[in-house]
């Protein structure tokens, strides 16, 4: 049995004996491919017949995407990703939805899968260090190792792992110009080790290789990201503070990977707290404290009459595409 099929079946025998109604799966890998345009449709065909839900880009640098579906519709989409060795090796992150976190299908074309404006990092060809969760906790404990999160401040303000650096991105574009500027710093300032994370792996697996070739010499990152670490390593031992932020309708997930207390603003898709959600200024399908003061008229008016198409659908039993599962709770 491989890694794949192994991880799976673990993750669906949980979900069955949850009685949760989605297997959530988080998925990449870096590998050359050349028919992107083909496998465009296969993908597509695939997920339709399995009534998953989600997002998948393809480049010729890989594949990454996040998807969820019923307990025997993943079983089939992974026997399929399995059987194709251009997949092997995939990392799979799990976890479990009561609801269907998605509202459509897209399998889209990229010139990168994580958009970082550096296409020529190749992070099949070369990358930091992996270290498995079971062993991160040591690594970001050493007073000489740098612990940075490299994802963006809407996923970092509601979670990071203990004494990280948080880059203040808004953007992955952005995190070239960070990293640059701490490639310019003198010993002692200047770090002997950075260990990296993101939510599954993907994003500080191309930020290592991009350290390495601004002259860093150890660089880890954490495989699988939080995701995976979540999944492996018990709370009571965790160094993660918080929730997880996710992209899909989950907003966040908590230490167990069940869907976590943030709601999302419609209006600048920042994470909200359900103290957030009590602020005079949070308007539902509009805006929140984060964008009132920011946001024009026109803008206003638009999400204002959405939201009104949304609940009138809601009254009558009706869904309503543009209704995001983002702002249910």
């Amino acid at each position: 049995m491989s890694v794949m099929t192994q991880n799976m079946n673990e993750m669906l025998l949980r979900a069955e004996a949850d009685g949760r109604g989605y297997v959530v799966a988080a998925m990449y890998k870096f590998v050359t491919l050349t028919d992107i345009e083909t496998l465009q449709q296969t993908i597509i065909n695939l997920c339709t017949s399995h009534q998953a839900l989600g997002t998948i880009l393809l480049a010729n640098e890989g594949i990454n995407g996040t998807i969820a579906a019923p307990i025997d519709g993943m079983t089939g989409i992974l026997e399929w990703l399995e059987a194709d060795s251009r997949f092997g090796g995939m990392s799979l992150k799990f976890s479990h939805s009561p609801t269907q976190p998605f509202l459509r299908m897209k399998v889209r074309l990229k010139r990168e899968i994580v958009t970082m404006g550096c296409p020529e990092i190749s992070p099949a060809e070369r990358t930091g260090t992996y270290v498995e969760p079971k062993d991160w906790n040591a690594l970001i404990s050493d007073p000489d190792v740098l612990v940075v999160d490299t994802r963006n401040v809407y996923e970092t303000a509601i979670g990071m792992f203990d004494n990280a650096v948080d880059p203040m991105t808004t953007n992955f574009r952005d995190f070239p110009d960070w990293a640059a500027r701490l490639a310019e710093q003198q010993a002692p300032a200047k770090p002997k080790k950075i260990a990296m994370y993101c939510t599954g792996g993907i994003r500080c697996e191309k930020a290592s290789a991009l350290m390495q070739d601004y002259g860093f010499d150890e660089v880890y990152h954490l495989q699988g990201g939080i995701l995976k670490y979540l999944e492996d390593v018990p709370k009571n031992d965790s160094k993660w503070q918080g929730e997880c932020f996710v992209f899909d309708g989950r907003v966040a997930v908590d230490h167990n990977l069940n869907p976590g207390s943030y709601g999302m603003c419609h209006g600048c898709r920042m994470p909200l707290s359900q103290d957030d959600m009590q602020r005079p200024e949070y308007v539902e399908g509009i805006s929140c404290h984060h964008c009132q003061d920011t946001q024009d008229p026109e803008r206003t008016a638009r999400f204002a009459e959405r939201q009104k198409q949304i609940q009138l659908a809601k009254h009558r039993g009706e869904a309503h595409l543009g209704a995001s599962p983002r702002n249910s709770k």
